[in-house]
C-alpha cells in the first residue's frame, strides 16, 4: 500500500532557525507517522533577495524619508543576502521540497502540486506577511475544493485578525476539513470567525530530546556559558544579558543569522550551521531568549532558560510556557537576576510534553487519514 502524500505549506524560506526547524520537525513527524511529506516550495518574489530589503522597509521605522530609506537599503541588503545564502544551503540539507519553486499564489493556482492531503503547517502563516497583507496561499486557496485540506499548529501571530481581513479569513478557513492552531489565543480567534480549532504543540515539540541530540556535533564546550538568542531590538535585553553573565562569572555568547549583531554584547557566532545552533542551545548553562522557537527548543533540549517577552506577538511564548507551567521563567524586571536561581524541573516538564506529544500526533494522524471525526 502506497503512503499518503502530504504537501504542506509554511514559512520555510525565512532566514531564521525557528522557521527552518519547525518545517524540518513537521517533515520528520509526518515521516514517523508513515506518510510521505513534501514542503511546497513557495517563496514570494517580493521576499526574495533582490526585493527583500525594499519589502521589509515598508513595515520599518526607517521608512520616513528618502535618506533613511536609502540608508536602510544600503546597510540591510548585504546582511539579508548573506543570511539567505547560508539558509539556502541549510534548507537544501534538511528539507524535501517540491521540484518547482512557486513565486506567487497565481503560479500555485495554475500548477497545484499533486498530493493526497494538503496541509497548512505551523509558524505565523496566518499573520500578515512582510508587506502587511494576508497571503491566501497560506490558507490553501490554490487547492481544489474537493481536496482534503487541514492545518497543523498554524498561528495567527497576534491576538486578533484585522477587521478588514476577518471576512476573507473566515471564508478561507471554512474550506478546511480540520483546523489545529498553535496558541490558545488562536482557538479563541478561530471561534470568533465561526471556526472550530484545537490547540496543538509546535512541531519542534513533536520531536523528543534524542531526536535533536542525534543531530549535534560530538564535542564538549570549553566551559559553562550564557547564550543569547535575540530576535527583536531591545537595548534593555542586551544590557541585562551582559550583567546576567557577569554576575554568574560566565562567558556570554550570542547567536544570530544577521552579522550586524556583532556590535551587541557577547562573543558573536554568526549564522552557524543548524547542528551547531542546536549545540549551542543544548550546552548552554542558561539561554536568554525572546524567541518562541528558542523557548521551545530550550524546553525540548532541557536547557535552563529565561524568557524575555517581545513587545509584539508574545502570545506564542506565553502559550507554551503556560502549557508547561513555566510562566515563572518570564522576566518581569530587568533588575531581577535571581529568576534562574532555581532550576527548571524538567522531569515534570518532559512528562507534560510527552502526554501532549502523544495527543497531538494522534490528532495529526487522524486529520490526514480523515478519521478525526
Amino acid at each position: 500500500m502506497s503512503k499518503l502524500k502530504v504537501a504542506y505549506i509554511t514559512r520555510h524560506t525565512v532566514s531564521n532557525y525557528g522557521s527552518l526547524l519547525q518545517a524540518y520537525a513537521t517533515q520528520t513527524a509526518l515521516e514517523k507517522l508513515g506518510f510521505e511529506p513534501v514542503c511546497i516550495n513557495y517563496w514570494r518574489e517580493d521576499e526574495q533577495p533582490p526585493h527583500l530589503a525594499r519589502t521589509l522597509l515598508q513595515m520599518s521605522r526607517w521608512n520616513k524619508n528618502g535618506c533613511t530609506r536609502a540608508l536602510y537599503r544600503v546597510t540591510q541588503k548585504p546582511v539579508l543576502d548573506y543570511a539567505v545564502k547560508r539558509f539556502n544551503r541549510y534548507r537544501a540539507d534538511f528539507l524535501r521540497t517540491t521540484e518547482r519553486l512557486y513565486n506567487s499564489d497565481r503560479e500555485l493556482r495554475a500548477d497545484c502540486p499533486r498530493a493526497d492531503v494538503y496541509m497548512t503547517g505551523s509558524d505565523q502563516v496566518w499573520n500578515v506577511i512582510a508587506n502587511g497583507q494576508i497571503d491566501p496561499a497560506y490558507f490553501l486557496d490554490f487547492v481544489p475544493d474537493d481536496a482534503r485540506k487541514i492545518a497543523y499548529a498554524a498561528s495567527f501571530g497576534g491576538k486578533s485578525v484585522a477587521p478588514a481581513d476577518r471576512e476573507v479569513v473566515a471564508a478561507l478557513l471554512q474550506r478546511y476539513s480540520a483546523v489545529c492552531v498553535r496558541e490558545n489565543s488562536g482557538v479563541q480567534i478561530a471561534a470568533g470567525l465561526g471556526i472550530r480549532a484545537v490547540q496543538v504543540l509546535d512541531p519542534t515539540l513533536l520531536l523528543d530530546r534524542t531526536d535533536w541530540e542525534s543531530m549535534l556535533p560530538n564535542r564538549r564546550p570549553a566551559g559553562d556559558y550564557v547564550l543569547v538568542y535575540q530576535l527583536h531590538p531591545n537595548k534593555s535585553f542586551e544590557r541585562y544579558a551582559a550583567q546576567f553573565a557577569q554576575r554568574r562569572g560566565l562567558k556570554l555568547y550570542r547567536v544570530h543569522p544577521y552579522f550586524h549583531h556583532i556590535v551587541k554584547p557577547g562573543k558573536f557566532v554568526c549564522c552557524p550551521p543548524v547542528q551547531d545552533f542546536l549545540w549551542y542551545i543544548r550546552h548552554a548553562r542558561f539561554l536568554l531568549t525572546d524567541s518562541f522557537h528558542g523557548t521551545a527548543l530550550a524546553i525540548g533540549l532541557n536547557t535552563q532558560f529565561v524568557d524575555i517577552l517581545p513587545s509584539k506577538y508574545s502570545e506564542r511564548n506565553q502559550s507554551v510556557l503556560e502549557l508547561t507551567g513555566l510562566k515563572d521563567r518570564i522576566l518581569q524586571s530587568y533588575e531581577d537576576f535571581s529568576i534562574a536561581d532555581q532550576d527548571i524541573d524538567f522531569e515534570r516538564v518532559n512528562r507534560i510534553i510527552r502526554e501532549e506529544r502523544s495527543r497531538c500526533l494522534h490528532i495529526l494522524k487522524g486529520m490526514i487519514e480523515g478519521t478525526d471525526g
